[in-house]
């Protein structure tokens, strides 16, 4: 049979279990997002953010691509750049924008999606380097790659045209 010691201590971590349970359940939860009032100065912040990212990215590139930058630091610094590409697009999908301001921000949504995607194509060219690749497969890549960033901006310009 059980000890009266031990079935004490079962008494008392069922009653902290049931204690701390009951205080997460009572109290209130806050996971009410940020309001956005002026959304003009929201998509610029965005922007801007975004705009420091390419810069770095685009600095990382012609290092990867002049070999004064090893792939594989390449690889980690675009895998948090893109990480926070994802951010800027959670911060544009959680602004709740207005009628008039949701063409805009959906097509600044999109370019951070294709430039996402622009950001997964180099990591794969970066693996490729890292694997060895050839000048004419590199240049496919390049193509590629190019094609990803002017549609992405493209997206971008659209999205200063459509500012209401």
């Amino acid at each position: 049979m059980a000890s009266r010691k031990g079935i004490m201590i079962t008494i008392i971590m069922l009653v902290a279990i049931s204690g701390v349970s009951f205080v997460v359940w009572f109290l209130p939860q806050n996971h009410s997002s940020s309001v956005v009032s002026d959304f003009k100065s929201e998509l610029d912040s965005v922007k801007e953010r975004h705009s420091l990212i390419t810069t770095a990215i685009d600095s990382n590139l012609k290092g990867l691509l002049d070999k004064s930058m090893f792939p594989d630091e390449f690889i980690n610094q675009t895998q948090i750049s893109s990480t926070q590409v994802t951010s800027l697009i959670s911060e544009l999908v959680e602004s709740n924008a207005p009628t008039e301001w949701q063409q805009s921000y959906g097509a600044y949504f999109e370019s951070l999606k294709k430039y996402n995607d622009y950001l997964s194509e180099t990591i794969s060219l970066a693996n490729k380097i890292k694997n060895g690749i050839s000048s004419s497969d590199l240049n496919d890549e390049m193509s590629k790659i190019d094609a990803l960033k002017k549609e992405s901006d493209a997206l971008a310009t659209k999205s200063d045209q459509t500012r209401p």
